[in-house]
């Protein structure tokens, strides 16, 4: 863990110091010497103990404040720490106190070392002169010993949860260490969206899809939720996409896969747009070049930089936001650099005349180029943000989203354009590479957001393809939904059976009925028979019928848990 250090400075002349401090008494006793108080010796000690009981006194009548209903983020620190301290007893308990300063170490990404730091023992004695002095290594102890419980509660309400889907995410650090990291996202049973980190593991240098699977396993057995897993969603790389085949054929053989596993890998909608803006730098490569130099050229130098400046108020140029450089291995931070350097380029010109080392003057030509593909990027930059940055359910979103990227992407296709045509033919052909393996599932959550319903996926398909081959593509769509529910519909059902057996009440001994109750039985026995010729709508088919949820504001997951509520859910 990294260091951390606590230095501690006396106050200026005339007011109190920390070395006046007298930590081997059981209260501190510093000397007041502001013009507002004299005290000192007993009366000092006294006045202290007073003031701290006082002090003790009040704050036992206030309430721990926990997040708000209008809270958009999951936060449950407070709410668990509140509920943790609600159930001590008052009395000392070193053996909580260990544990408390463990979570506090988590919680706040605090190192092991923290504990043995002078002011917080002095601290933690003065407020209890019973605490002991704990240090790093038991520290980390209870660390675990933490993380252990904590395992075995989640490995408890795992067990009340139907279907999981999981996330992966790699990233490699500064000294080349490869690393991933699995998430759980799943709904809990207040229909509450919710997601955990179940495993961290580092990764091979030459690690491949048959490690990465086998990691995964490993990890979705010990937590016992192997027959819960419903999708998993992975980076778009050759090594992923083999891990993926194994354990869909793994999953396939329990027969726990949604459509036999043919939406079992669901690709990163932002990664997929990620790759489609790849193909629209490559095509103006070149002038990105240019201008990431030029901007570093200029920024290295306050002197070129105020050069640059009044250049560019002497060619009347009113934005104000400066130049900025980009993170390479990011197209959004490109994006950003190239949008802060168009309202500059008369600017870069009338420079470049003045100064004969700079070489990074783009042309006209460049510049204009550069403009059609911020244009198009934005739309995407847009999409991506929303599905990416958001901290709430956004899969009913996509659809539209994604309606709104190949709106533009075709516009661009079939502009008179030759430039535009050029860059956006790579861009057309790998979003509908990659958009036909989400296309169903996206339109699914569509259809399951009550503003939309089916009318939401007409509305999109309409505008993403031909019109002869819209009807189809709905029907397609819908059939897999109703597939969907009608699985979920018989595991319930042989749920309820189940619960219905083990609650029988043994039936007593049979008495000979009367005439009027067989009348009634073949009266009973008649009305079955009729209906059962008749067909009932399902409640997928009453969802279907029923008219639009016209709110602009909805809680999906309290509409599908059955309360139509409306709350600040912004689209």
């Amino acid at each position: 863990m990294s260091s951390f250090s606590v230095t501690i400075q006396s106050n200026s002349a005339g007011g109190s110091s920390y070395s006046d401090m007298d930590m081997e008494s059981d209260a501190a006793s510093p000397s007041f010497t502001n013009n507002s108080s004299s005290l000192k010796g007993p009366d000092a000690k006294l006045e202290i103990k007073r003031s701290k009981r006082r002090h003790i006194q009040q704050c036992g009548k206030k309430k721990y404040a926990v997040g708000g209903p209008t809270q958009g983020m999951i936060n449950s620190e407070s709410q668990e720490s509140a509920t943790f301290l609600s159930g001590l007893s008052g009395g000392y308990d070193h053996g909580k106190i260990r544990e408390i300063m463990a979570k506090m170490i988590l919680a706040h990404q605090l190192p092991f070392a923290f504990v043995e730091l002078t002011w917080f023992n002095a601290l933690m004695k003065y407020n209890n002169s019973l605490f002991q002095e704990v240090n790093r290594i038991t520290i980390k102890d209870e660390c675990i010993k933490v993380f252990e419980l904590e395992k075995e509660k989640m490995k408890k309400m795992f067990k009340n949860i139907s279907r999981i889907s999981l996330t992966s995410d790699c990233w490699t650090s500064k000294q080349t260490d490869r690393y991933m990291s699995l998430t759980a996202h799943y709904v809990d049973t207040d229909w509450k969206l919710q997601k955990r980190i179940i495993s961290f593991f580092d990764l091979a240098p030459s690690h491949s899809g048959e490690v990465i699977s086998d990691l995964i396993i490993e990890c979705i057995t010990e937590w016992g939720i192997q027959d819960k897993i419903g999708t998993i969603t992975l980076d778009n790389v050759s090594n992923n996409d083999r891990a993926a085949a194994i354990l869909e054929s793994n999953f396939v053989e329990g027969r726990k896969l949604h459509f036999d596993g043919l939406f079992f890998h669901v690709r990163c909608c932002a990664h997929i747009l990620n790759l489609v803006v790849e193909d629209g730098h490559n095509v103006i490569e070149g002038c990105v070049v240019k201008i990431r130099e030029g901007v570093n050229y200029l920024r290295k130098s306050s002197d070129r930089l105020l050069k640059f400046g009044e250049i560019a108020i002497a060619s009347g140029i009113q934005t104000k936001q400066p130049l900025c450089i980009d993170d390479k291995t990011r197209w959004d931070s490109t994006h950003r650099m190239l949008e802060s350097a168009l309202p500059y380029r008369s600017a870069f010109h009338g420079y470049a005349l003045r100064d004969p080392n700079f070489e990074w003057e783009p042309s006209e030509e460049e510049w204009a180029s550069v403009s059609k593909v911020c244009n198009l990027l934005k739309i995407i930059l847009d999409a991506t943000n929303i599905f990416s940055r958001t901290m709430y359910p956004t899969a009913n979103l996509f659809l539209v989203e994604i309606f709104n990227v190949k709106k533009e992407i075709c516009k661009a296709y079939e502009s008179s354009d030759a430039f535009l045509r050029t860059m956006s033919k790579p861009m057309f052909e790998k979003f509908d590479k990659y958009w036909g393996e989400v296309e169903v599932v996206m339109a699914i959550a569509c259809i399951l957001d009550p503003r939309f319903k089916l009318l939401g996926v007409e509305y999109a398909f309409h505008e993403l393809y031909p019109a002869n081959e819209v009807k189809e593509r709905v029907n397609g769509v819908t059939s897999k939904l109703r597939a969907l529910y009608e699985k979920y519909a018989k595991e319930l059902a042989a749920s309820k059976a189940a619960a219905s057996t083990s609650n029988t009440v043994p039936a007593a001994a049979p008495t000979k009925p009367s005439a009027r109750s067989r009348r009634m039985e073949e009266l009973m026995a008649f009305v079955k028979a009729s209906n059962a010729n008749k067909k009932t709508k399902s409640d997928l088919d009453v969802y279907l019928e029923e008219p639009v949820f016209l709110e602009a504001r909805v809680n999906l997951m309290c509409y599908c848990g059955g309360v139509k509520i409306v709350v600040n859910f912004q689209c």
